[in-house]
């Protein structure tokens, strides 16, 4: 589970870079070509899939601990990686749009930005950051649930699932919340809790309480006896093929969001006012993707496994750092040095961009985002797992560095 989830991380992560790319390619005069066309109609919805792996790997992990102390020590680790990882490239942002972009500097509302408090997208500093501010949502309405055991939290999930999402259903289609007539007149607070993005979380959840760890595949789990080898390895191909098919239709799901942006709305449902059908078009394949990569690990089929651990773990450097670079740039010319040039440089400019963004993402992660979050976590006195399964991601990333 653990590898192709990291490499679902980086791709997610390397879709938001190409989405926001192709806006500094347009104002090059260049054709976007089709690669960053196609991260200008789905790019953005890396964050739909980071939303469904969040429910999924709070849940997953957190399946053996329940309880005061657990659910204490849950959020503790929860803050630790997310302002370890973020108030770094807040300071970054702060010098380079302060410099770059001063009108958005001073519109800016730096105290909540620090702390991610939720705010409407014109008052936060580093654009991309509004997503954490739902992470930690999620972390809160989390420890909560860890409170609970087992059973009566994935109840919850299961009621979170239909609760929220009946209700954004009737928001939007029959009550019209979201249009844009009636979109400001609810309060910020209002818009945020109910958000459909709950939605992705939950259903991300619920797939974490669907896939239980006992079910992992054990090569050696039927012994010697050829006949019980012969069934398992039937019984594995099956899986095999459905994950395959589970996949292959969350990506055809993903393509067919892509298409309905483009030609339904304009290339603008990531806008407020398209909320529900945003997730409805991209949440569902991204569900359906996660499940698929999950199965297929679980039958012995993941992506490479160096190539994921780094990239995967540098994911949230990359989200966070590629506004910063490309503002950056911006100001120093290297969109009006452009214009002109042929579109096949011009893509190729900002393709090999994006994969320098990514190799100091990496970087980062290795010598200096892994030192700050333990440091965090000593700082806020978190316990080491008693069972290294409950920290699996954090765990073999420590791992597969050590080994190089």
């Amino acid at each position: 589970m653990l590898i192709n989830i990291q490499f679902l991380r980086f791709a997610a992560a390397f879709a938001v870079v190409l989405y926001h790319a192709s806006k500094h390619l347009h104002a090059t005069g260049a054709d976007p070509g089709w690669l960053f066309t196609a991260g200008e109609a789905v790019g953005f919805a890396g964050v739909d899939v980071f939303f469904v792996i969040s429910g999924f790997i709070m849940f997953y992990t957190t399946r053996e601990v329940a309880g005061g102390a657990a659910s204490a020590d849950f959020l503790k680790r929860r803050l630790a990686r997310i302002y370890s990882g973020y108030w770094p490239f807040f300071l970054a942002a702060a010098a380079v749009f302060g410099w770059a972009r001063p009108e958005h500097f001073a519109a800016s509302n730096l105290t909540t930005s620090f702390l991610l408090w939720p705010m409407p997208l014109n008052r936060v500093l580093l654009d991309v950051s509004w997503t954490l501010s739902y992470e930690l949502y999620f972390y809160l309405l989390f420890t909560g649930l860890v409170l609970l055991p087992l059973r009566r939290r994935t109840l919850i999930v299961v009621a979170g699932v239909a609760a929220v999402a009946g209700y954004n259903l009737l928001r939007h289609f029959l009550w019209q919340d979201f249009s844009p007539e009636r979109l400001y007149l609810h309060s910020f607070a209002n818009l945020f809790l109910a958000s459909p993005y709950l939605t992705e979380f939950f259903a991300g959840a619920l797939l974490g309480a669907v896939l239980r760890p006992h079910d992992e595949g054990q090569p050696n789990r039927h012994g010697n006896d050829a006949a019980a080898r012969e069934v398992a390895s039937r019984i594995d191909r099956r899986a095999r093929r459905g994950a395959g098919w589970i996949l292959t239709a969350g990506m055809f799901g993903f393509a067919l969001g892509g298409a309905v942006n483009v030609f339904q709305f304009e290339g603008r449902i990531e806008q407020g006012y398209y909320m529900v059908p945003r997730v409805l078009a991209f949440g569902i394949p991204s569900v359906l993707i996660l499940w698929g990569l999950v199965g297929l690990e679980r039958a012995g089929h993941t992506a490479p496994r160096r190539f994921s651990l780094y990239t995967g773990g540098a994911s949230y450097a990359i989200y966070l750092c590629h506004t910063i670079f490309l503002v950056a740039t911006m100001k120093l010319g290297l969109n009006r040095a452009l214009a002109g040039w042929p579109d096949l440089s011009v893509q190729g400019v900002f393709l090999l961009y994006a994969v320098l963004i990514v190799a100091f993402s990496v970087a980062w992660y290795r010598f200096a985002e892994r030192p700050l979050h333990w440091a965090f976590k000593q700082a806020l006195r978190v316990r080491r797992a008693r069972r290294e399964s409950r920290e699996p991601i954090e765990r073999a990333s420590v791992s597969s560095d050590r080994a190089v």
